[in-house]
C-alpha cells in the first residue's frame, strides 16, 4: 500500500507551507492578509468618484439649486421703474418737457429738437432693463446696459449742476416732464434730483457687484 493512500500519511515536501501544529492547518504565508486593504482603498476611491460624478450629473441636469440674487434684481427693477415712469411721462407730453429743457438755458437751440427723443431711449432703457432682470443679469450684454444706464444717470446728474439754482427752483427739472413733487424746501428740486440719482447709483452699484459676491461666496463654502 503506497503512502497517498491515506491523507494523514502524505508526504511533506519543502515547497509545502509549514503546519500549524495546534490547528493542523496550512499557516499562510506573510503578505497574504494585505490584499484586504488594498481593496477597502480601492473601493473607497471608486465611491468618491462615484459621488463626485453625481453631482457632477445633476448640476448639468440643473438639479443643483441656482442662487436667484434677489437684490440685484430687486434693484434692477427699481432701476427699471425709474427709467420707464420719466420717459412714458415725457411721451405723454412732450411739449411740456422741451418747455422745461428750454427754460435751462444749457443745451443749445440747434440741439433742441433731440429733446422728443429722450423719452422714447429711457422707455427703451426701460425695456432692456427687463431682460436685465431676467435673463441676462449675469452676461456681458446684461453688464453693458446696466454700466450704460449708470453712466446716463450720472451725465443727468451733471446736466442739473449747469442749470442756474433759482430757474431750477422755478422749473423743475423736468424728469417728470410737468408733474413736480411740492416739498417746501428752498433749492428742493436740486436735492431731491440729487438724492434720487444717488439711489440710483447705489442701485447700480448693487445690480453691478451683487450677483459676482454672491458667487464668489459660494465657490468658498460660505
Amino acid at each position: 500500500m503506497t503512502p497517498s493512500s491515506f491523507p494523514s500519511c502524505r508526504v511533506i515536501r519543502a515547497s509545502d507551507p509549514p503546519i500549524d501544529s495546534a490547528s493542523g492547518l496550512p499557516i499562510p504565508p506573510a503578505g497574504h492578509g494585505d490584499g484586504a486593504g488594498e481593496d477597502d482603498s480601492f473601493s473607497g476611491g471608486m465611491d468618491n468618484a462615484m459621488r463626485r460624478r453625481d453631482a457632477d450629473s445633476r448640476a448639468a441636469a440643473g438639479e443643483v439649486r441656482q442662487p436667484r440674487y434677489i437684490f440685484a434684481r430687486i434693484s434692477v427693477f427699481i432701476i427699471m421703474l425709474l427709467w420707464v415712469i420719466p420717459g412714458f411721462l415725457k411721451v405723454k407730453d412732450i411739449s411740456a418737457f422741451m418747455g422745461i429743457v428750454e427754460q435751462h438755458e444749457v443745451i443749445p437751440e440747434q440741439y433742441e429738437p433731440l429733446l422728443m427723443w429722450v423719452g422714447p431711449g429711457e422707455l427703451v432703457m426701460g425695456l432692456l432693463l427687463v431682460f436685465v432682470m431676467g435673463s441676462e443679469l449675469r452676461k456681458p450684454f446684461g453688464k453693458l446696459v446696466l454700466i450704460a444706464s449708470m453712466v446716463l444717470t450720472g451725465v443727468f446728474t451733471y446736466y442739473l449742476t449747469l442749470v442756474d439754482p433759482a430757474v431750477l427752483q422755478k422749473s423743475g427739472c423736468g424728469c417728470l416732464s410737468d408733474y413736480r413733487i411740492a416739498s417746501g424746501i428752498p433749492d428742493g428740486a436740486r436735492y431731491f434730483a440729487y438724492g434720487k440719482n444717488t439711489i440710483l447709483l447705489i442701485l447700480h452699484v448693487v445690480a453691478l457687484l451683487g450677483p459676482a459676491m454672491v458667487d464668489s461666496r459660494r465657490r468658498h463654502g460660505g
